[in-house]
């Protein structure tokens, strides 16, 4: 008797029994061919024993296939690094064929640069080359790549530390004026077609050690190659980035990634800045003039006002009709401690300069708080997107929470914007808010403006100050003509030259207080100047325009009590200032004795009678 295993036949059971042989009688390979198979030899059956072929599949199935057959996460990355090379580095390869002292022609530019850019998103990339999990890291990826390009190549802005840093403090309200058709459709394209792709796409699971393997080499290779790139074209690319830094800050979604992690995680490792009291001691003097009433300064924080926008300033438009009527003063040459408000608020109530203060290893108070351990009544009323820290120990209120009251109501819009009018209508109910006690020695008011914020400065305007049309009536800026652009812009202004003066009118119906107003912008804005728009490009980077502002003062019983000579100050318009002047000017205005007041640092030192200047001392 044979077993199974001594007879190899016989071990060949079930499917595969079933040997190719000649066709039985009858059966459908023995049947002749009839029809149109009989009438086209193509159609003819295939030899005796031959299996019939397989249709040919077609450009499309082919295609499918391709698209989702298993890969491994490495080939992945590497092809959602070449998508994202291609659709989101747009402001790259546009802003390569117009670079200061670059002598290749524009296409060897980008070609090198698409391949140092392609190495540089693979090694980033790279990192995530896992099978499981990283799907929604990769669409996240992409959506960041969209939204860097769209501000990009919209508004001309890089993405670096300074900007995310802008985007965490914006609210909701700034937010909204930035969407626009085009930013949703670079988002389906560059985000969108890759998540459907993603979504079908299988992935191929090796072992543990493989898979780590695979991507330690992807990582390896493109950083060694990357480097290796930089390295052997440092001598032309060295001076070309140097010239144009921005170019550090435009592979997309590299540097957005890149500049996240510096603002987001590196805080984590770092040590908290100590606190250090400046404020103990402040005392308020006596009057040093022949005006003994209680000081009432209202400080005006105004928002991304260009000084040369400003007809005080020479601008050939008249953009202060009322102001000019006012006889106020104004500095021609004032300049900011940042070109965003993150930076520059803080900086510009602080008692440092701004070299200082960038660099300070401790955090002090501010001025609001030297202002209010002096005595004085106190109070920050925001009309934006909160004071960056300077109020946090000093009272303040924001119009967003009145929206219901009757100036809500007036001024506000069913979105929760209220125009810039509201924090002048509101000025009598804030000086009734403020503790009697404190408000008898002296009141400071501080305005921080909505202003001449973008990108929708048509929102920015009251219809009644609306002076120039046509305007830019879309936040796409690029889509405006550039008299439009500016229209818009320059309605912004008058709008803020009535709000100051209706500050000044309020002023003047105080009659109990030796009354003052001092307002100066926070930074300036770019508006299509070399293709760039809004503000916030680091400080070495930014042009004039985004830290030229406007500094203007008006004095009434004030100047009395303080001793200023606005005469002499008259003469001193053309000197150059700066936000760290804003502290010390403050304090010399309302007469606080602190170690930390500099008589150098104080705009109006020069201009105090001799008497007011032995009363400091």
């Amino acid at each position: 008797m044979t077993s199974l295993h001594d007879n190899p036949d016989a071990a060949d059971v079930g499917p595969r029994a079933a040997r190719p042989g000649p066709p039985a009688a009858g059966s459908l390979a023995a049947q002749p061919v009839t029809g149109l198979d009989a009438a086209h030899p193509s159609h003819s059956t295939a030899p005796s024993g031959a299996l019939p072929a397989a249709p040919r599949a077609t450009a499309l199935q082919r295609v499918r296939h391709w698209l989702t057959q298993p890969r491994t996460p490495q080939a992945v990355v590497a092809l959602l690094a070449a998508w994202l090379v291609l659709t989101a580095n747009w402001a790259l390869m546009s802003r390569l064929g117009h670079l200061d002292g670059a002598a290749d022609p524009a296409w060897v530019l980008r070609l090198g640069f698409g391949g140092l850019s392609f190495l540089a998103v693979l090694s980033l990339l790279a990192l995530t080359a896992w099978p499981r999990g990283m799907k929604p890291v990769w669409v996240a990826l992409a959506l960041v790549a969209a939204l860097a390009q769209h501000f990009m190549l919209s508004y001309g802005t890089v993405m670096d530390k300074g900007m995310i840093h802008n985007a965490l403090q914006t609210d909701w309200r700034e937010s909204r004026d930035l969407a626009s058709p085009w930013l949703l459709l670079q988002v389906l394209v560059i985000a969108g077609v890759p998540a459907l792709w993603l979504w079908r796409q299988p992935l191929r699971r090796d072992t543990a050690w493989r898979g780590l393997g695979r991507t330690a080499v992807l990582f390896a290779g493109s950083v060694g190659l990357l480097l290796a790139g930089v390295l052997g074209g440092y001598r032309h690319l060295g001076p070309l980035v140097r010239n144009n830094m921005e170019l550090r800050f435009m592979i997309n979604p590299v540097s957005p990634v890149l500049a996240a992690l510096d603002a987001g995680v590196k805080p984590w490792f770092k040590h908290a800045r100590p606190f250090a009291s400046i404020a103990a001691g402040a005392t308020l003097a006596p009057a040093r003039g022949d005006d003994a009433r209680p000081p009432l300064l209202v400080l005006v924080v105004g928002e991304t006002a260009r000084a040369d926008h400003f007809s005080l300033n020479g601008y050939g438009r008249d953009t202060n009709p009322e102001l000019a009527r006012h006889g106020v003063l104004s500095w021609h040459q004032a300049s900011s401690c940042g070109t965003a408000t993150r930076e520059s608020v803080p900086c510009m109530f602080s008692h440092l300069d701004r070299q200082a203060f960038l660099s300070r290893k401790v955090d002090y108070d501010g001025l609001l708080d030297v202002l209010q351990t002096a005595g004085l009544a106190v109070l920050w009323v925001d009309n934006q997107a909160g004071c960056k820290g300077v109020c946090d120990r000093t009272p303040h209120v924001t119009t967003a929470d009145e929206l219901a009251t009757p100036a809500g109501r007036r001024h506000c819009d069913a979105d929760g914007e209220c125009r810039d009018g509201m924090l002048v209508d509101t000025l009598s109910q804030r000086l009734a808010s403020l503790p009697p006690e404190r408000a008898r020695r002296g009141v400071v008011l501080v305005l921080h403006q909505m202003g001449s914020h973008g990108p929708a400065y048509h929102k920015r305007s009251d219809a009644a100050h609306k002076a120039f049309s046509p305007e830019c009536t879309t936040n796409a800026l690029a889509d405006c003509s550039h008299e439009q652009l500016i229209n818009a812009y320059d309605n912004t202004i008058r709008t803020t030259d009535h709000v100051l003066a209706g500050v000044i009118d309020w002023l003047q119906a105080q009659p109990q207080y030796a009354a003052g107003m001092l307002y100066v912008s926070d930074h300036g804005e770019s508006l299509g100047e070399n293709g760039l728009y809004l503000h916030g490009m680091p400080w070495r980077m930014a042009p004039e325009v985004q830290k030229h502002v406007p500094w203007i003062l008006w004095l009434d019983g004030l100047q009395r009590r303080s001793g200023v000579d606005l005469a002499c100050a008259a003469h001193e318009l053309d000197q150059p200032i700066s936000h760290d002047h804003y502290y010390h000017t403050v304090l010399g205005l309302l007469g606080v004795r602190t170690p930390t007041y500099l008589t150098g640092l104080d705009t109006l030192a020069s201009c105090r009678r001799p008497a007011a200047v032995a009363a400091d001392l």
